[in-house]
């Protein structure tokens, strides 16, 4: 306060002086002009004529003594400081120079007739005291759009950066969030800064490893043979996924690491590959074959009442090559097609029948014999003839 007093004393009494001054000179002047009027006009040979002859001598004291006061008061003025202070002006990059009697930076905005609008700024600020030489700079606002959630702001900023623009829309964004424009880089006019909401998360789950089943061949036991040796145990992972979440929708799902808790025992399992035969008669090419069970699968026990052995012939009652595992049936008991198993021979079929259909046993009912095929009279007759065999029939 002490200081704008003394500036508005020396210019209250600098233009005083300056008034007072001029005044004087006036005042003086007009005097000057009176004179004049009644000076004596002088002749051509330089006579006076008229009846002021001369002028008054007390009139010239006055008129000097004016004109001394006024040139003091003039020269006294020019000496006292200057109370205006030169300053610059910048608005928009376009400078201009000032000289005022204000105190502060507002006081220069309103001297210069600069209006300020909503998000402008003041360089030094509005409050701060004027000094010669100071540079002020006005920097009018533009707009920056700020997206965040699905929601769009305009801002209006005349300088700062991403993060404060960020900071004023109240957006408040984490290291993992995407960001358009990095947060230390300015903000230009009509910029975008767009922000989206990453959330990462992760999830543990468990997986069963499930064991393999492993067969070892084994050449020195028969086809039948199948032995478990290592029992399989199944085996146990965690996983671990990473979620990603931008805006509330997830967008991927990947497995960030997996670790195995419990590893999976193999099974073990022995097998026979050694062919084991039916029979070991001449021709035979059928695998062994476990014997049926009655009541399982459609087979049933039946007792015949003997059976014999045949090798002989080329064609059978339905037409086919005989060979081994063929045989003769009487039809009233077993149908053609029918699929039989006799100890010690193997599984056959029915396809052919004998003499025997037409005979009686001792109960006076239809003969039930069956006749089976080989391939040499020597195999024939080492079979020979059994009676009252248990064989299995395929219904």
């Amino acid at each position: 306060m002490a200081r704008r007093r003394r500036k508005n004393f020396f210019y209250n009494l600098r233009s005083g002086l300056q008034r007072f001054g001029a005044g004087i000179a006036e005042f003086f002047l007009h005097i000057a002009q009176r004179l004049k009027g009644h000076m004596p006009r002088r002749g051509r040979r330089g006579q006076v004529h008229g009846e002021a002859a001369a002028a008054p001598a007390w009139l010239l004291a006055p008129l000097l003594f004016g004109l001394l006061v006024a040139a003091g008061c003039f020269g006294y003025a020019l000496t006292l400081p200057d109370p205006r202070i030169p300053v610059t002006l910048s608005v928009d990059g376009i400078e201009t120079a000032y000289y005022v009697r204000a105190d502060t930076v507002g006081g220069l905005l309103d001297a210069a007739g600069v209006q300020l609008h909503a998000g402008d700024s003041v360089f030094p600020a509005s409050g701060e005291s004027l000094k010669p030489g100071l540079r002020v700079e006005v920097s009018r606002a533009y707009p920056v759009a700020v997206k965040s959630g699905g929601k769009v702001q305009v801002l209006h900023m005349s300088e700062g950066t991403v993060g404060e623009a960020l900071s004023h829309a109240k957006v408040a964004y984490s290291s993992g969030d995407e960001l358009s424009h990095l947060p230390f880089e300015d903000v230009e006019p009509g910029m975008q800064i767009t922000h989206t909401d990453v959330e990462v998360s992760y999830q543990t789950s468990y997986k069963t490893l499930e064991y393999d089943e492993v067969t070892v061949k084994d050449d020195t036991e028969y086809e039948n043979y199948k032995k478990i040796e290592v029992e399989g145990v199944d085996g146990k992972k965690q996983v671990i996924q990473r979620i990603i979440v931008k805006d509330g929708v997830e967008v991927s799902r990947e497995v960030a690491d997996q670790v195995v808790l419990s590893a999976a025992v193999d099974q073990v399992t022995r097998v026979g590959t050694k062919i084991k035969y039916q029979t070991s008669y001449v021709g035979e090419t059928r695998r062994w074959k476990e014997a049926p069970v009655a009541g399982e699968d459609g087979w049933v026990k039946m007792t015949v009442d003997k059976i014999t052995a045949y090798c002989t012939g080329s064609r059978t009652a339905t037409g086919t090559r005989p060979k081994l595992g063929t045989i003769a049936v009487n039809p009233y008991y077993i149908k053609y097609g029918t699929r039989i198993y006799i100890s010690k021979y193997g599984y056959g079929k029915a396809e052919d029948t004998g003499a025997f259909r037409n005979y009686k046993n001792s109960r006076g009912e239809p003969m039930n014999q069956l006749d089976i095929w080989f391939n040499t009279e020597k195999e024939a007759k080492r079979w020979g003839t059994k009676y009252n065999v248990t064989v299995w029939v395929k219904k």
